[in-house]
């Protein structure tokens, strides 16, 4: 085409269709989806010829109504040489503040320290001794199972915030949180243990957080322990301690009996003095979500470690999809604060919602500007996942495309075939139905075999509750992770606070879903209406035990492997053609047994010259015209089958037996 106002071009039907193309350099705006129908109408071009532009650039959805992103409908535009505008995704937003050049002006603040490691290396009971108190106590199995902030006044007068990351594999993403809020990471390794899976992945954590790491080598007291050992399996992972050269420093403790404990204090304070932490106080306050859950009496409840600023109780701040004005603060040891500065860890009570561990904490001016900041990122969030589901939309557009297609090429079918009973080429009148129904079989074909795929992998669907956002973040990552070829987990919902009857009714009734209780229980109300809907609460306390029992969960509703075993052979001697009543005749093979027994209950398998010509059950099995329901070694025996008469002399009968074996998931 030369002119581009005007384009004459031909459709499918070979007709002319005269239409103008879009003046060059126009801006056109394209929402966040379209139809290409509706991309087509926007740049008010032909279908046909939109479709010719999608194929000439690549694009497969060669349909009107298919559904393109921004991004796409751009690509197309430009070949039409307009402008695509893309509206900015903007709209009330909070940002942290930038952080000064020059922080010499500011004062000092508290190191944050994160203590790591494999479970049962002693992270918590390094915290009892420091902090004089009972974590450990406290933690169901006496591992911790969520991360705890805690702020130590030392005997030196310094204040120190430590951070308890849990051990256990299952909560890597609260150690990778706790990784990237802290300052120093010490680094717990038992003497007797050595480096662990647990051990390595904080390394890792450690490493890509590009954070100072002291190295704390507990249980030295213990008969047998070598701490020497444990800096060349360090090195190993990249941790090279200043005995080998290195410059991490490492201490070797007893968090058990206290000794080191002020040795490792001080490497602390030391290294955050060469550090020079410091952080503005005057400013709103910038802050991260360590945990959070539903108390009883408070409502929604986070525990937030503020990195800048001051958060004041009156204060409006947001973190990620939620918002609050703080009612209230507690420390550690729940004691009310009015304020908390930089490196001060506090739970806040007033959230309108529970906001989830590891969210950016930013204050807002108003209320007003909370809520528009956080509708604007529930939008944002929203547009995400209608974009993530535009290939399942396609898909589906697609098939119904098909059978729309199938459905046409039916109905022309059936004219042509009535139009060829008019011209006396076909004797009878076509029915629709006949047609129609080619297009049924396919459906129904297509359909079941969907259906098969689907019933393929039998599915458990899963409701997750637990007593904070971390572990019940912990709990659905572990539970995905676990083997999914044979049975696989569907989890369907997740959520901090007791198990409700809104929970159960999520599981399904009927459908043999299972909730999962983390720390939390359900009333004997809910309980009952769980039974009465035949849904499983399975409540845990401890992640070792939750993880085991959910893999016998999906072990059990898994049918058995059935392993054969030949429990008795038996050699034909000799075959006989006996009349039974009405003048039938049956053929009976005359054995020996030769090995173990034969047993009537049990399958059997005839082999001639080593190859299988049946496998059925005995229809009788009898010795000297008394029925018996077994033969053992030696003993002579006459057998027939309902659906096999070809038994011959010298064929050999096995006598198999089924055993159930449990699967395993991977």
């Amino acid at each position: 085409m030369s002119d581009r106002s005007e384009g004459l071009e031909s459709d499918s039907n070979k007709k002319k269709i005269k239409f103008k193309l879009p003046k060059k350099g126009q801006e056109v705006t394209l929402p966040l989806t379209i139809s290409v129908d509706g991309l087509a109408k926007l740049l008010n071009v032909p279908n046909f010829h939109l479709l010719r532009k999608m194929r000439r650039i690549g694009m497969d959805k060669l349909a009107n109504n298919y559904i393109l992103s921004n991004e796409e409908a751009a690509d197309i535009a430009l070949e039409y040489d307009v402008v695509p505008i893309i509206p900015e995704d903007k709209g009330p937003e909070l940002y942290p503040q930038k952080i000064p050049d020059d922080m010499s002006a500011h004062p000092l603040r508290p190191p944050v320290v994160t203590i790591m490691g494999h479970v049962d290396h002693g992270k918590t009971t390094l915290l009892d001794t420091l902090r004089s108190s009972s974590i450990t106590a406290t933690e169901a199995g006496g591992i911790t199972q969520h991360i705890g902030a805690f702020s130590v006044d030392l005997k030196s007068g310094q204040n120190i915030t430590f951070l308890d990351t849990p051990g256990h594999a299952a909560f890597s993403a609260m150690r990778a949180r706790g990784a990237n809020a802290t300052d120093i990471v010490v680094l717990v390794v038992a003497a007797d243990d050595g480096v662990m899976p647990q051990t390595k992945e904080a390394i890792q954590h450690a490493l890509e957080a590009d954070v100072p790491i002291i190295v704390a080598i507990n249980k030295c007291d213990k008969p047998g322990a070598d701490p020497s050992t444990i800096h060349n399996e360090l090195l190993k992972h990249g941790i090279q301690t200043e005995e080998l050269g290195g410059d991490i420093q490492a201490v070797k403790i007893s968090a058990l009996k206290g000794t080191g404990m002020d040795e490792l204090a001080e490497t602390i304070v030391t290294l955050a003095e060469v550090l020079d932490l410091r952080a503005e106080v005057d400013i709103p306050a910038h802050a991260t979500v360590i945990e959070s859950q539903v108390e009883k009496g408070r409502g929604s409840v986070a525990s937030v470690l503020v990195k800048r600023g001051t958060l004041r109780a009156g204060d409006v701040v947001v973190a990620g999809t939620t918002w609050c004005k703080v009612r209230g603060m507690t420390d550690d040891r729940g004691k009310t604060v009015k304020s908390a500065g930089p490196a001060c860890a506090v739970r806040v009570m007033g959230w309108k919602e529970i906001p989830r561990a590891g969210d950016l904490v930013l204050q807002a001016g108003s209320e007003q500007n909370a809520k528009d900041v956080v509708a604007n990122r529930i939008e944002k969030r929203t547009n995400r996942e209608r974009l993530a589901t535009i290939s399942e939309l396609n898909d589906d557009r697609r098939s119904e495309n098909e059978r729309s297609e199938s459905t046409r090429e039916a109905e022309i079918a059936f004219r042509r075939a009535a139009a060829s009973f008019k011209k006396g080429l076909r004797t009878t009148y076509p029915t629709k139905a006949e047609f129609m129904q080619k297009v049924s079989k396919a459906d129904a074909t297509s359909e079941a075999s969907s259906e098969a795929a689907k019933l393929e992998t039998p599915v458990v669907p899963i409701v997750i509750k637990g007593d904070v956002s971390g572990t019940v973040e912990a709990v659905s990552e572990s539970l995905e992770k676990l083997p999914s070829s044979k049975i696989r987990i569907n989890i369907i919902g997740t959520g901090v606070g007791p198990v409700t009857e809104s929970d159960v009714a999520m599981a399904g009734a009927g459908s043999q879903g299972v909730v999962i209780a983390f720390n939390v229980k359900a009333d004997k109300k809910t309980l009952s209406v769980a039974k009465r809907e035949g849904v499983e609460v399975k409540t845990f306390r401890i992640i070792y035990n939750l993880l085991e029992d959910v893999e016998k969960m999906l072990v059990s509703r898994l049918p058995p492997t059935l392993v054969e075993e030949i429990r008795g052979e038996a050699i034909v001697q000799q075959t006989f053609d006996i009349t039974l009543r009405a003048g039938l005749t049956t053929t009976v093979a005359g054995c020996r047994v030769t090995t173990g027994a034969v047993a009537r209950a049990n399958k059997m398998r005839i082999l001639r010259n080593g190859a299988e010509v049946h496998m059925g059950p005995a229809s009788s099995l009898k010795n000297e015209k008394h029925d018996i329901t077994e033969a053992t070694k030696g003993q002579e025996f006459g057998i027939s089958f309902d659906d096999f008469e070809g038994v011959k002399e010298g064929d050999v009968i096995q006598s198999l037996h089924y055993n159930e074996v449990p699967q395993k998931l991977n």
